[in-house]
């Protein structure tokens, strides 16, 4: 009697322990039984837990940053091809499924039985869910060539320069310094971007190995087509929205300028006017998300703005978490704006991507330098994360890192050509990012080789307190210095 007990006790606990794997979105998905497209994460990563990425900080600080980014990719894709070759086989997917690097997993649509039988596998630390996963190399066309004249000499003459550059002190970093982000490529990791448009065309990235239109992968980067950037939502070169075609504001075209418009048109959006755009589109979940990241660190984004705010994402926030830290780590700048959502209880208010501690999430302020009334503030909580388990409550995570200007009352893209100005409508936080990863083109023009996370600790000691002293979960650390920043940059160039 007592060895039945046991044994019966045994096998509660080991389906407990599967259980346990599977992310609750995802059990509740297939309780219906029908099929989930899963991410499989490997028990194998580059970093692990909560110490995983200020450990890898700490041992790599007079690193390089590109040498650091060819290491680590090599080094990310060797651990998951070995162990994804191993999981396939003990698990006998089928070849449709999609292997991802930047964290070692493996993307499929699978039955409850096969969800529930990788879930005994101890190569498979846990199951999140992983939103479409198109197949394929990609399909379609891009709707415009662009030609390949030389880029014009940057010059502010008979221009005009916005208040909200001035105020973080961009139009002296190109009066001063001389610099205005060339050399330095954006990731606009967005809903897409005008390309077309004057004040961006010039500055749009071009994919030096790619002919545009014929079907097919010219440079074997595994992406036909991919001239401007990729849409893995849909699997497809196009990186401009419907939207431009409807005449609407543009949400990825807005960000976009605050980036690196150039003033074509007459007036300077940008923070660094002489950077590149890379527009890169993956809505739909962490799939799409990863292989966004992935293009960006392989074609050689040095920062990536991400101007939105997901909610309710429970553990799947650690997924997006480790993504983060390896990309980070691989010296690619991840900023995020810290959200819209002041009118909810803390602390929920910042969501993910801005709510990830290696992230710079970009809080808001107006031209007073005071709070709008629907600004995300901190703390932020990552106790209830499976596999980080930081940051308890009350204390939290402080957030926002640094702050800048959310809008309205400041010339925005308007569609296809010219601006919006006045402009009286055009407010958010996804708006405060861009200014944010302009300067880091900016830091970057200067001094390439400066690793991720000491970009982020110069943003935030350069900034202009605000406040309270000292860094708050209102403000950050303070208002975005970009003047600040780059002599920062250049005063540590080895």
């Amino acid at each position: 009697m007592i060895h039945i007990t046991l044994l019966a006790l045994a096998v509660v606990f080991s389906l407990q322990a599967q259980e346990s794997k599977i992310d609750p979105q995802v059990s509740k998905a297939i309780s219906g039984g029908r099929s989930v497209s899963v991410l499989l994460l490997g028990e194998k990563q580059l970093l692990q837990g909560p110490k995983g990425f200020s450990e890898f900080c700490q041992k790599n600080s007079g690193s390089k940053r590109r040498e650091l980014r060819a290491q680590l990719i090599v080094q990310l894709k060797k651990i998951a091809n070995a162990e994804q070759v191993a999981l396939r086989k003990e698990l006998k997917l089928s070849k449709e499924t999609q292997g991802l690097w930047l964290v070692n997993a493996v993307a499929a649509t699978l039955t409850p039985e096969a969800i529930r039988a990788a879930a005994k596998s101890e190569r498979v630390k846990y199951i999140y869910p992983a939103g479409p996963i198109p197949q394929g190399q990609g399909r379609g066309r891009v709707g415009t060539v662009l030609g390949k004249g030389a880029v014009r000499p940057f010059s502010t003459k008979g221009k005009t320069i916005p208040w909200n550059l001035k105020a973080v002190k961009a139009d002296q970093v190109w009066s001063q310094l001389g610099i205005t982000g060339g050399g330095s490529v954006v990731a606009m990791y967005d809903a897409g971007v005008d390309y077309n448009h004057e004040d961006l065309r010039e500055n749009i990235w071009r994919n030096p190995g790619e002919r545009a239109n014929n079907g097919k992968d010219d440079d074997g980067n595994g992406w036909v087509d991919d001239i401007y950037g990729f849409n893995f939502r849909f699997g497809s070169p196009e990186v401009k929205p419907n939207s431009v075609q409807a005449g609407r504001l543009q949400h990825g075209t807005l960000t976009s300028g605050i980036v690196a418009g150039d003033g074509t048109g007459g007036t300077i959006t940008g923070v660094a006017p002489r950077a590149k755009l890379m527009p890169l589109l993956g809505w739909g979940g962490a799939y799409g998300a990863a292989r966004v990241h992935e293009y960006a660190l392989e074609n050689g984004a040095d920062v990536m703005n991400m101007s939105f705010s997901i909610p309710n994402l429970g553990h799947t926030r650690g997924l997006w978490r480790l993504m983060s830290e390896h990309a980070t780590a691989a010296g690619l700048v991840l900023v995020s704006g810290a959200g819209n959502f002041q009118s909810l209880s803390r602390p929920v208010q910042l969501r993910i991507p801005e709510g990830i501690p290696c992230v710079i999430a970009a809080g808001g302020v107006d031209r007073n330098l005071k709070i709008p009334n629907f600004v995300s503030l901190g703390p932020v909580e990552w106790g209830s994360v499976k596999f980080y388990e930081d940051h308890p409550m009350p204390k939290g995570l402080i957030k926002p890192d640094v702050s800048a200007f959310p809008g309205p009352n400041y010339p925005v893209l308007a569609n296809k050509r010219g601006y919006l100005d006045p402009n009286n409508r055009v407010r958010g936080n996804s708006f405060s990012g861009p200014h944010v990863a302009g300067t880091v083109a900016l830091m970057f023009s200067a001094n390439p080789e400066l690793t991720a996370w000491r970009v982020k600790e110069i943003l935030e000691i350069t900034a202009t307190d605000l406040g309270a002293k000292g860094k708050d979960n209102d403000t950050g650390a303070g208002l975005l210095n970009a003047l600040a920043a780059v002599k920062a940059a250049i005063a540590e160039k080895k």
